[in-house]
């Protein structure tokens, strides 16, 4: 049975993505930080796919040593994962910082993702087939091809936020380096990796938040796709990708298209990997305790 672990499940994308994988048979494991919605989620699927199983885990995105025990308590649970989809994101226009003193974009967008995708290896390794391989979802933004250059040693506490076209399009950018650095060594334990730009999409994220330009805000209601319709582009492509047996691309509304220039950067690539393990060790080895 596949069973996919989902982050930021509750609302915009997120929610769209869980009701195709439900509906394509799928077991979930839910992710969030809001129990209430969370537990409503839970109740309703359990109700309308009662042949399938689904779990729900609470952890805040912006603690590392909790998501890092939360990952533990379901790699515990769950030791056969086919798929992990890093779906939570943080946009906005104010200074947040995580429990471990992190810039908050960088640490939802970029450090979580890693750290989950870094806890739970094994159980993606076994939730692999011979025939199907597990796979990572990593979700983007068209705005990394903004990002021209990557000060990583800035990441972590910026001199500014900036928003959309700032802080969040070079920490999604993030995301992308990732998959260049580390798809070479998922794909030889057959786990599948991708960074997806699901398009302009109007969730809750896009409505009325401050961390978007003002002449984007005004493009919305016309320019930005229902989440229904982006996330089954994203999910048709995606499938596509993996019957193709193509690992480590950037998929960009529901075509393959180039990475960014600094995505591609060795140099760059080492110093966020370097960073990254620097950065989930401690709630790691806490986890461990």
């Amino acid at each position: 049975m596949k069973t996919a672990l989902l982050t930021g499940s509750t609302g915009g994308l997120g929610q769209k993505v869980v009701q195709i994988l439900a509906e394509d048979g799928w077991n979930l494991i839910l992710l969030n930080r809001d129990s209430n919605q969370a537990g409503k989620q839970l109740v309703e699927l359990t109700e309308t796919y009662p042949n399938q199983s689904f779990d729900s885990f609470i952890a805040d995105m912006l603690d590392l040593e909790e998501l890092a025990q939360t990952a533990k308590k379901i790699a515990s649970v769950h030791p056969r994962i086919t798929a992990l989809f890093n779906i939570a994101g943080l946009l906005t226009d104010k200074r947040i910082v995580s429990a471990q003193a992190i810039e908050g974009h960088f640490a939802v967008n970029a450090v979580a993702p890693y750290l989950l995708i870094s806890t739970l290896r094994q159980q993606l390794r076994a939730g692999a087939t011979q025939d199907t391989p597990s796979f990572i979802v990593n979700f983007s933004t068209s705005a990394v091809n903004s990002v021209k250059t990557l000060e990583v040693e800035k990441l972590v506490n910026p001199e500014k936020i900036g928003g959309l076209l700032d802080a969040y399009a070079k920490t999604k950018t993030v995301l992308n380096v990732m998959t260049e650095f580390i798809k070479s060594e998922l794909y030889s334990e057959h786990v599948y990796i991708y960074a997806v730009d699901p398009g302009p999409t109007k969730t809750q994220m896009t409505d009325g938040n401050g961390g978007m330009p003002w002449f984007i805000r005004l493009l919305v209601p016309i320019m930005f796709g229902d989440a229904d319709k982006q996330a089954k582009k994203l999910m048709d492509a995606l499938h596509k990708a993996i019957s193709n047996q193509k690992s480590g691309i950037f998929i960009s509304e529901g075509k393959v298209k180039d990475n960014p220039a600094i995505a591609l950067d060795r140099e760059v690539q080492s110093e966020v990997k370097g960073l990254l393990d620097h950065l989930i060790a401690p709630a790691q080895n806490t986890a461990m305790r």
